[in-house]
């Protein structure tokens, strides 16, 4: 299992790197002495390297033991991860940022990771909670508002 996180580690690498270099040269960091639209993306890039390369390190040994990923159903977890995104993402303008990132965390907890519907539901309407007062209210970013919000 720790091939498999080193690899997820290097793409997410990679993806980092393509963030970084569109973040500087496309997006601009600074505008007139000011962040520029490139600022956040940079941030988040670099928050990304750094998580990316301790996945890598925190893996670094060999695997004990292989285990086959179509057996045993293994493979139904990930495609359910990509399935929760996906509804995430065609759904994220129609509900709204807040509603989506609340059902988007509910359901990737209480599916994928398998904790309690209750600590999933909580859990979904903290982070929106968060994410609201971090977004719409210090950074001010308009998100759309859809049915709840």
């Amino acid at each position: 299992m720790n091939a498999w996180y080193r690899y997820s580690g290097v793409v997410l690498l990679l993806v980092a790197a393509l963030v970084l270099q569109q973040s500087i040269f496309a997006l601009r960091i600074l505008e007139d002495g000011q962040p520029g639209s490139g600022f956040m993306p940079f941030l988040l890039g670099l928050a990304l390297a750094g998580l990316a390369i301790a996945l890598v390190v925190q893996h670094r040994r060999w695997d004990a033991e292989r285990r086959p990923f179509w057996e045993g159903r293994a493979w139904v977890y990930p495609l359910l991860a990509v399935a929760i995104t996906g509804v995430f993402i065609v759904v994220f303008d129609d509900l709204g940022a807040m509603t989506s990132v609340a059902v988007l965390v509910t359901g990737w907890l209480w599916l994928v990771s398998r904790k309690s519907i209750l600590v999933s539901a909580v859990t979904g309407v903290l982070t929106a909670a968060v994410v609201y007062v971090v977004f719409e209210r210090f950074l001010q970013t308009p998100f759309p508002r859809g049915l709840l919000f």
